[in-house]
Formats: structure tokens, C-alpha cells, sequence
């Protein structure tokens, strides 16, 4: 469900009013649950269960029960887990545990969205994985267990986003660097990466290609390359190179 939901949740003292709520998608561990179980029982009804042997009856309830406490952890370690946007913060619940998080606690949000194909392509969906690491280095992944999880991370985007903009102009302002993943960082000066410099005046461009974000120099050639999902807040990061990319450069 996306948005309020039909009962709709009381605001939080300190957060202030729901934007949407995300419980866990409960469907999904059932059906992973199931195609793990059945297969399973199924082979041991036609082997073990039918054995003449003296263990056979025995270990089969064994592997049942193991079985059967394995995937029930499983779906119960998934069951209560839910996520609601407030307008200051937002709540991460597992289980019986609910941690409130403010917006501005987010230092990095990494993004990734695939389009998989199951069946010989009769079976799409799309599947998202969103990091979130807190200033605390805290980290925690907003994923399709999720109900409406595109809307999920493009609410949670929405919020963060203007307070990590703020952060890094003033960073930058100070002459720091700032990171947008594990080796590339950006400064009032330029690029760097692994101990290579790439100063804004030299910025040839930037493109989006097979999943890559591909960094070029004034000759057009390619600076640096690396994932999409590698890369740490990429909407500001493309923002930063569309306002120092020289006018002349390439797209």
C-alpha cells in the first residue's frame, strides 16, 4: 500500500505527520518458504519416507522438523518488519524492536533498481536495493520485502536529499571533500579518485551506460568509470557535474 494507509497512523511527537507506511511484503517469504519446503518434502516422500530401513522413518522426522523451525525463523524474523516516513524522521521496526531515525542522521542513500526476468522472460519484475547509511555508520537496506518499494525509496529520496544538499555546498564551501563512493570524492577543485585528480576545468562530461556512470576527460577520453550502485547519492552527484561541467565540453 502506498501513502497513509486505510487506518491511518497517529503523527509522532518528535518526527511529525506519516508520509507512507511500509510494512513487510509477507507474501514474498511464503512463497520463498514454499518453494524451498515443497521440493524438499517431496523428495523425501519418495526416498526416505519410504525406506525399510530402520532409520528411515525416524531421520525423515528429524529433516521435517528442521525443516519446518528453519523456515518458520525465517519467516517470522521477516514478518514484522516495516518502515513509516514521517515528515522530520522515519521508524525502522524488526520484530518487537522500532528505531526512530531523523533525516538528517542519513549521510548516504546508494541506489539500485534491475529489471529481472524469470521463466525465459514469460516472468518480469523489477527488484530494488536501497543503502542507507546513517552518520553513526549504521546501515540498513530498503529492499522489495518492502510494500511499494519504489515508492519506499523515492519518498525516502525526497526527504533526505535537500538536507544532503545543504551538507555537502557547505563542505565543499570549506574546501572539503566530499565522498560518492568508496574511492571517488569531490572538491571545490575537481575530482580524485585513487590518488588521481581530475580538476573541473579538465571535466569533459559524464554519461549513464550499461549500468556504469562514465566520467570523461577534456579529450573525450574515459577519466574513470564505476556502477551506478556503487556510487553514494548519485542524484546529487550528477548535479554537482552538470554545474561544473564546462559549457563546451562533452555530454
Amino acid at each position: 500500500m502506498t501513502g497513509v494507509p486505510e487506518t491511518p497512523l497517529p503523527p509522532d511527537p518528535a518526527l511529525g505527520a506519516v508520509i507512507s507506511h511500509h510494512p513487510s511484503n509477507r507474501l514474498l517469504p511464503l512463497i520463498t518458504a514454499g518453494v524451498i519446503g515443497a521440493p524438499v518434502m517431496i523428495i523425501l516422500n519418495f526416498t526416505l519416507a519410504q525406506s525399510d530401513a530402520w532409520y528411515g522413518a525416524p531421520l525423515t522426522v528429524i529433516i521435517v522438523a528442521a525443516l519446518g523451525l528453519a523456515l518458520g525463523w525465517y519467516i517470522l524474523h521477516l514478518w514484522n518488519r516495516e518502515i513509516v516516513l514521517y515528515e522530520r524522521g522515519f521508524t525502522y521496526r524488526e520484530g518487537s524492536k522500532t528505531i526512530p531515525f531523523l533525516y538528517a542522521e542519513v549521510k548516504s542513500l546508494r541506489l539500485k533498481a534491475e529489471r529481472k526476468a524469470y521463466l525465459g522472460g514469460l516472468l518480469r519484475r523489477n527488484v530494488y536495493r536501497f543503502t542507507v547509511t546513517t552518520i553513526r555508520d549504521e546501515q540498513f537496506h530498503l529492499t522489495n520485502l518492502y510494500s511499494d518499494a519504489a515508492e519506499l525509496g523515492r519518498h525516502f529520496e525526497e526527504q533526505i536529499n535537500p538536507l544532503l544538499r545543504e551538507s555537502i555546498q557547505r563542505r565543499l564551501e570549506s574546501d572539503e571533500s566530499v565522498a560518492f563512493s568508496d574511492t571517488l570524492r569531490v572538491s571545490s577543485d575537481g575530482l580524485s579518485e585513487s590518488g588521481r585528480a581530475l580538476p573541473w576545468s579538465e571535466l569533459g562530461g559524464f554519461r549513464a551506460q550499461s549500468g556504469r556512470l562514465v566520467l570523461l576527460d577534456r579529450s573525450g577520453a574515459v577519466w574513470h568509470s564505476l556502477l551506478l550502485s556503487e556510487i553514494d547519492n548519485l542524484t546529487l552527484l550528477v548535479e554537482q557535474l552538470c554545474v561544473e561541467r564546462p559549457t563546451d565540453s562533452h555530454a
